[in-house]
């Protein structure tokens, strides 16, 4: 729970982030283009593109918030990318789809949304971390386990509990307890480092730290 809720805040954020700076961010594109561009160019993109793109990942925000299908996003997002190619926000866009498959048990085309994401964005980004992360557990439940355990092992600099976290989820699912207390054990301490609540985590770390406990031999001395 505390990974996904960490997920769901910085989704929020991002949210926020763009209805505050919708316009400056279109701004910043069409001002990136102009240098290629001839000037009647400059002004028919800034009007029919970079709006329209962002009015379609408006309309995606409102689609899933209402529960639309993951299908219905993914065409609206497909437009977005068909008429501006790497625009940034056609990322944005495939990671709302992407949540909405998952949401729904469509893990394949879950990863194909969050590929999207990862052939756009700088991996070492916070959104590149985030779309690794959520391909790592969407790997992990296609049974892609070796995968997702390599992509969390790279570890994040935005969200070092829940890489940590889910390692541990995967090598516990596959019975490897030892492994799954050391990765939550990291997790713990990246919680405890950035001063959040590591009440979920404790006891995922307490628990096994029993369970993984050697017995003390009746020879040994008292």
């Amino acid at each position: 729970m505390a990974d996904h809720l960490q997920e769901e805040e910085q989704i929020d954020a991002i949210k926020q982030w763009w209805q505050e700076n919708k316009v400056s961010v279109i701004g910043a594109i069409v001002l990136t283009l102009g240098g290629s561009f001839g000037w009647s160019q400059y002004q028919d993109y800034t009007s029919a593109t970079a709006i329209a793109a962002a009015d379609t990942y408006d309309e995606i925000l409102l689609e899933r918030a209402s529960g639309e299908s993951a299908d219905q996003l993914a065409m609206l997002a497909d437009t977005i990318r068909d008429e501006n190619g790497s625009i940034a926000f056609a990322e944005f866009a495939a990671l709302q789809v992407a949540a909405a498959a998952a949401e729904e048990g469509d893990f394949e085309q879950a990863q194909i949304e969050l590929e999207k994401v990862m052939a756009g964005v700088e991996v070492d980004s916070t959104l590149g971390q985030l779309a690794q992360l959520r391909l790592a557990k969407v790997k992990a439940a296609l049974g892609q386990e070796e995968a997702a355990i390599a992509i969390l092992e790279l570890g994040s600099d935005s969200f070092p509990v829940s890489y940590a976290q889910v390692l541990g989820d995967i090598h516990l699912a596959a019975g490897r307890e030892a492994a799954a207390l050391e990765a939550y054990q990291t997790a713990k301490a990246a919680s405890l480092m950035l001063g959040g609540q590591s009440g979920l985590i404790d006891l995922k770390v307490s628990g096994l730290s029993l369970r993984t406990e050697q017995p003390v031999s009746e020879d040994a001395p008292q």
